[in-house]
């Protein structure tokens, strides 16, 4: 779990993995969420928008990472553009992987969500 590929590896096959945000504070907080894998890079979303707490640390904090068998491991979180078309393969991603889950994939699937959608960046390092 030391490696950029380990982390996406493990962030592509993990059901629900837990995105470690770090406080105003420092404190660090682990958050359950979903992440999909695009083309070999991972994705997350925000099933709350903008407000979701989580996200709000992830995307004004510079500590974020995500919990591993390994450890933590530090990474950075890019937005993606609305109108960008990968905002339609992370549609389909998340149906492939969380379609067994249908009540809670359809709020993953709103507009709301969409404009909270983050390309996952691995860092090579620990958290």
């Amino acid at each position: 779990m030391g490696t950029d590929d380990d982390l996406t590896e493990f962030l592509r096959v993990t059901d629900v993995v837990r995105i470690v945000t770090t406080t105003r504070d420092g404190r660090t907080i682990a958050t359950p969420i979903w992440v999909v894998d695009v083309d070999g890079v991972s994705f997350i979303r925000s099933e709350f928008g903008h407000d979701s707490k989580w996200f709000r640390r992830a995307t004004r904090n510079p500590g974020v990472g995500f919990e591993t068998p390994a450890g933590r491991r530090a990474v950075e979180l890019e937005a993606i553009d609305e109108t960008d078309p990968l905002e339609a393969a992370v549609d389909d991603a998340l149906h492939a992987k969380y379609g067994h889950r249908r009540s809670s994939l359809a709020a993953m699937l709103t507009p709301l969500a969409h404009g909270t959608t983050q390309r996952v960046v691995p860092l090579g390092r620990p958290l």
